[in-house]
């Protein structure tokens, strides 16, 4: 109920002055804190990487109270990008079947930029495009400026990955009882279908995601195993995923480690979670999609799974890695980076770390044979 007051104005606007005087007094608070390297979390961590993170949380501070989605941004960040901006319109609707056949929630279109440039029907060397669908975390309520991060994913993913193009892609935050799930999840059915609607060979296409969107692209490789109707990727990479997603998020985010030294909130967890969870009880397919930790599946496609060793979700991301090497044919693999923090691409550019996505991608290379 308070996160609800503070989300209208005037309320909100007060609370909005409030969080920008204390974040500017709080930075030169961290600044003197994490001065000396005997005071850092680890002392291989630089002064920017230990203030980054508190900062990082105290922005989700912000989105979680007023319950802002920031789709301002994105959609802002789409308008200037001109030709480079695409739509991707909904498939036939025998593509969103089963779990994705909903009541309410209905495929709706759905944008992405491209980066650097778009590739369309026609194009020339068509079949030597090599395309990343990369989609962006946010705790399923939250959307990035694609500007200010997809330039940042798209050039590590063309200089270690040799992906001639990114497209950076926004599915539907979930903001009411038609965009929770299955929304998010019919938006990437969308999304690949369009890729491939373009010419681009499913052999040339890596999907990509982080954090929430990770979650997601586990859920599309799932659904890719039961619906013949769409081809396979080369292979999929899911970043920090999100893969134990409950009703207790935030009850189960604090009784991980590394919780005070990540970047990510409790409270905003929770409101991921209550905002994404469907309204009825969730049968046990439901579950398996939502949250994939102990639902292990077949996939034919090779799978990258990266988790930081210094985040609070690393060890159910190291779980549900096992688990699914388990399953006799998958090809996973686990890649943790030692010391790092949640979401290392999208957070490398920031944080200075750019060695460890350059060591991560490269390695991923070799693995996939881009």
């Amino acid at each position: 109920m308070m996160a609800l007051t503070w989300s209208k104005q005037p309320l909100k606007g007060i609370f909005i002055a409030f969080h920008i005087f204390k974040t500017l007094a709080f930075l030169p608070w961290l600044l003197i804190r994490y001065t000396p390297k005997s005071a850092r979390p680890f002392p291989e961590w630089s002064l920017k990487r230990c203030v980054l993170n508190p900062l990082v949380r105290q922005l989700l501070v912000y989105y979680t109270v007023t319950k802002s989605t920031a789709m301002s941004l994105v959609v802002s960040d789409q308008r200037k990008a001109k030709e480079r901006y695409a739509l991707a319109e909904p498939a036939n609707a025998d593509l969103y079947s089963g779990v994705l056949a909903s009541d309410i929630a209905k495929p709706a279109p759905v944008g992405g930029i491209w980066y650097p440039t778009p590739v369309y029907v026609g194009s020339p060397n068509l079949d030597d495009e090599k395309v990343v669908l990369h989609f962006p975390g946010g705790g399923f309520v939250l959307a990035f400026g694609q500007e200010m991060y997809g330039k940042g994913v798209a050039s590590a993913m063309s200089k270690y990955l040799n992906a001639n193009r990114t497209f950076y892609a926004q599915y539907r935050v979930a903001t009411d009882d038609a965009t929770r799930f299955p929304a998010a999840l019919q938006d990437l059915v969308t999304f690949y279908n369009y890729i491939l609607s373009l010419g681009v060979k499913p052999s040339n296409i890596i999907l990509s995601g982080d954090s929430a969107a990770g979650n997601l692209v586990i859920a599309l490789l799932r659904y890719l195993e039961t619906s013949p109707k769409l081809p396979l990727p080369r292979g999929a990479i899911v970043w920090s995923p999100w893969v134990h997603v409950t009703l207790q998020a935030g009850k189960d985010f604090n009784a991980c480690r590394n919780t005070t030294i990540d970047s990510l909130t409790g409270p905003f967890l929770q409101w991921g979670a209550e905002a994404y969870f469907p309204k009825h009880e969730p049968p046990s397919e439901e579950l398996a999609y939502i949250s994939p930790l102990h639902h292990p599946f077949r996939t034919r496609v090779p799978l990258i799974v990266h988790a930081g060793g210094a985040e609070a979700f690393y060890d159910t991301i190291e779980e549900f890695a096992k688990q699914m090497n388990a399953i006799d044919g998958n090809n996973v693999q686990f890649y943790p980076s030692d010391l790092v923090t949640h979401n290392l691409i999208l957070a490398y550019g920031g944080a200075g770390l750019e060695h460890e996505v350059e060591s991560v991608l490269r390695d991923i290379s070799s693995f996939l044979k881009v």
